[in-house]
């Protein structure tokens, strides 16, 4: 399904490999495919061993507690630093780098205006669901920690925040202490972006 130097999507369920594991019961199945996949190194693309090989080890997993509510219930019984580390396992195997992002990246040239940009591949999704009204819209003033919009990868939706890029830098992007006001949404709903891609722009404004 793979080999080097092939592009692979990110989109569709698109499936790498697939393990089989046989086990005298469901427990000792999925231990074999968790120490199994604790040995496989794929680089250079995002995949799901780190989210499956944490599934492979749930309690409520292995006792055949799961419905299609599962995923979500699961990834909220994590803590919030196992949830980090999750993403940061997740995007360090494809060689993600939201450091890349700096102030020569947002600035926009003559303006007091920021850009929002990708930190990785994904869908974005504006609202909570189609049936509720969008996270913000233009004109809005929002701080730092306001949700933005959601991006989905891998059938994880993550939520954006200006909060999000401050992240381990000394020195911050986007200042806590300020309000920003959404100039411009540059993307529709469930748009696929890749990272660096144009999301928003924003204009900081007196708290």
């Amino acid at each position: 399904a793979i080999a080097e130097g092939k592009s692979v999507s990110p989109y569709y369920d698109s499936m790498v490999a697939q393990v089989i594991a046989h086990g005298q019961d469901r427990t000792e199945a999925a231990g074999k495919l968790a120490a199994y996949l604790d040995r496989v190194t794929i680089r250079g693309i995002a995949t799901n061993i780190p989210l499956v090989t944490r599934i492979l080890r749930d309690d409520e997993f292995l006792a055949g507690n799961y419905d299609t509510d599962y995923l979500p219930a699961f990834l909220g019984r994590l803590a919030p630093a196992d949830h980090a580390a999750l993403m940061a396992e997740i995007a360090a195997a494809a060689g993600a780098d939201d450091g890349g992002i700096g102030d020569d990246a947002i600035a926009i040239e003559g303006s007091s205006e920021l850009k929002v940009l990708a930190g990785a591949t994904g869908i974005v999704y504006l609202a909570p669901s189609p049936a509720e009204p969008p996270f913000v819209a233009v004109g809005d003033r929002v701080d730092v920690h306001a949700t933005l919009c959601q991006v989905e990868a891998f059938k994880i939706f993550t939520p954006l925040r200006l909060a999000d890029f401050n992240a381990g830098r000394q020195t911050p992007l986007y200042r806590e202490e300020r309000r920003y006001e959404l100039v411009r949404i540059n993307i529709a709903d469930g748009t696929q972006v890749n990272a660096g891609d144009l999301l928003f722009v924003v204009r900081p404004v007196a708290s």
